[in-house]
């Protein structure tokens, strides 16, 4: 399994998020990317990617995420291969949701 990178750009906006989580939930939770699976007919479907909270002793520390070239504390439990295998696709925000980009 390789490292999936994250934007500067997407990990603040994952950041925002961390700080409003743990005044809501407490402390002692890391962020989470995840795969929002919806149902769909259509077949160029696009996975839409979610966030969520998991206390910090329990997460898959081996699915670190790395932003410039750094391993950061957030987490991915994305497919690894919606990642791609020839392009290297990461996580980067737009429109104020997270989703999988192309070098």
């Amino acid at each position: 399994m390789r490292k999936v990178k994250i934007t500067t750009r997407a990990a603040a906006f994952v950041d925002a998020w961390t700080k409003w989580a743990e005044r809501q939930i407490g402390p002692g939770y890391v962020p989470v990317i995840d795969w929002v699976v919806m149902a769909s007919e259509d077949p160029d479907f696009v996975p839409q990617l979610g966030l969520a909270f998991e206390k910090a002793d329990v997460v898959d520390r081996s699915r670190v995420m790395e932003c410039d070239g750094k391993d950061i504390e957030i987490f991915q439990y994305v497919p690894d291969e919606l990642f791609g295998e020839h392009v290297q696709k990461f996580v980067d925000v737009r429109d104020k949701k997270l989703v999988l980009a192309e070098e």
